[in-house]
């Protein structure tokens, strides 16, 4: 899966506090219209450390937020009490605030033993594949993965088939990043579905990264390869 890909469309911010203004922004543009338009709007957020930095931001910004529905774009499956948990870090970092306390959030974790088990109740609770995601937010780790959606995982291809129906899918524990636990996330193609999709990178290592997999064009080796010609917001 080598190929020449558009490059990404990079904003560069001078800051944490100017990428997180950014990021708000950027949300507000996109749900004000959908809840206009239809009545409500939906967001997806991305887990691990990178929202921590932008949703206290997001938290502050004057929404109908009893009218957003918020999703995860991965999750562990862990426990809400555990520190790995990113249905955890949401509560904490955004939905204890009281505007986004009224928001409709739809974890991805369940009650199923394992998130293959999962998968199914997981998939019946996401909107109609017909109704796109007003905003998806994503971040990116070092070794290019996004979402769960690592390199060498044996479900990579699939994950990044544009033709994939399967949404949300069960992937094993990643060899090669913390915590080693089965995931859920959402694929290439159901996150494609956004109005609008950004990638959120902060520091010089992270652009450089991403960079660097997009001059080499290989998504089974750095799969956001796979997003093309993306728009990413970046501060130092």
């Amino acid at each position: 899966m080598s190929s020449a890909r558009p490059a990404p469309r990079v904003t560069r911010f001078a800051d944490a506090q100017a990428l997180a203004r950014a990021v708000a922004a950027a949300v507000e543009a996109a749900v004000r219209p959908g809840i206009a338009a239809r009545g409500n709007a939906s967001l997806v957020l991305p887990g691990g450390s990178t929202p921590e930095a932008f949703l206290p931001t997001v938290a502050a910004l004057p929404l109908a937020w009893e009218k957003l529905a918020i999703f995860l774009a991965d999750e562990r499956w862990v426990d809400e009490p555990s520190p790995d948990s990113n249905a955890a870090m949401l509560r904490r970092c955004l939905l204890a605030a009281p505007g986004p306390a009224r928001a409709r959030f739809v974890p991805l974790k369940n009650a199923a033993a394992t998130a293959t088990l999962g998968a199914d109740a997981a998939r019946a609770a996401l909107p109609s594949p017909d109704e796109p995601y007003d905003l998806v937010l994503l971040g990116m780790g070092n070794d290019g993965h996004f979402a769960s959606i690592f390199p060498g995982s044996p479900r990579l291809a699939a994950l990044l088939d544009p033709g994939n129906r399967e949404r949300v899918a069960a992937v094993p524990a990643p060899d090669r990043a913390t915590p080693a636990v089965e995931r859920l996330t959402l694929t290439l193609a159901e996150l494609r579905r956004a109005r609008r999709l950004i990638l959120v990178l902060q520091s010089p290592p992270k652009l450089e990264a991403l960079l660097a997999a997009h001059a080499a064009g290989d998504a089974l080796a750095t799969p956001v390869v796979a997003l093309g010609d993306v728009e990413v917001f970046w501060s130092p």
